[in-house]
């Protein structure tokens, strides 16, 4: 039991410190891959292809979000402090300076808004959900809970949000909330951790990861908490699924082949097939049309 607890407190520290995951519309994948001594940020197409390094400076960058802003991507420092990259001019500029430690951001469907948890900088293991406008201006907190809010995601019609909610060991659950903080609804109930929700396109099922059955799995859920269903069984951790524009395939990190690769399986589970090979490469996330 101990060894569990040690393992599992590891991760959440580690998903605390994570960035944005997006669901969004076709287009080429951004990725983060580890490039020399530093998490680099990448781009390929769907398939695995043409993979081409796209920011080079001496710090680690995770969880990029392509934006609505033609050329711009969001990413993460391991600061946890958020910029945005100009895919034009390789400029890095910092977002949401004014809130401190901020992770997990997410830019609304139609680009008017990002979502974001904002950690309490004075009291550990406590965090909330916000919105606000790029340039920090509309700003709402939409959770005044005890504990961790993180994971955030919106729904593809930006009425809804799903994230983690949990204070203590064996109590993090997918919730989800409107877009306006109204609405809460549990969607798990169990001992297990979930991790990383995501609406399928039209917004009937999450996808998320869980250790319901031993190890990280990836899991569907209807989205009102019916009918949850294993779709991996791997020796290794399945991780961080992505929806596919028509919503028929699941993009995830896996390190069932010893290290941390991105893969791509049909939704039912099926045909699971590997896309990036060498350096470990995480966090895909699909470019808006």
């Amino acid at each position: 039991m101990a060894k569990r607890i040690f393992c599992w407190n590891l991760l959440i520290a580690a998903v605390l410190l994570s960035g944005c995951y997006v669901q969004q519309p076709a287009g080429p994948i951004a990725f983060s891959r580890l490039t020399g001594d530093y998490w680099q940020i990448w781009t390929m197409t769907p398939d695995g292809e043409s993979a081409k390094q796209i920011t080079t400076s001496p710090s680690d960058k995770r969880y990029p979000c392509w934006t609505g802003r033609e050329g711009k991507i969001l990413f993460r420092t391991s600061s946890n402090k958020v910029f945005q990259l100009d895919l034009n001019t390789n400029e890095e500029s910092p977002v949401l300076e004014e809130f401190g430690l901020v992770g997990h951001v997410v830019e609304s469907p139609d680009g008017s808004t990002l979502l974001f948890v904002r950690f309490n900088s004075e009291t550990e293991d406590i965090s909330n959900l916000w919105t606000c406008t790029i340039e920090g201006k509309e700003q709402r907190v939409l959770t005044r809970d005890a504990g961790l809010q993180y994971n955030p995601a919106w729904s593809h019609d930006g009425k809804q949000i799903i994230y983690i909610s949990g204070h203590g060991y064996q109590t993090h659950e997918l919730y989800t909330i409107d877009s306006d903080g109204k609405n809460k609804q549990k969607i798990t109930n169990n001992k297990a951790l979930e991790l990383l929700p995501a609406f399928s396109p039209d917004n009937k099922t999450i996808a998320y990861s869980s250790d319901n059955t031993g190890d990280f799995e990836i899991w569907l859920i209807d989205s009102d908490g019916s009918n949850p269903r294993q779709l991996t069984d791997s020796d290794g951790i399945d991780t961080r699924p992505c929806w596919s524009p028509d919503g028929n395939r699941i993009m995830f990190v896996s390190n069932r082949n010893e290290n941390q690769q991105i893969w791509i399986m049909n939704k039912d589970g099926s045909e699971p097939r590997q896309l990036t090979t060498g350096a470990p490469s995480i966090d895909p996330t699909w470019k808006k049309e």
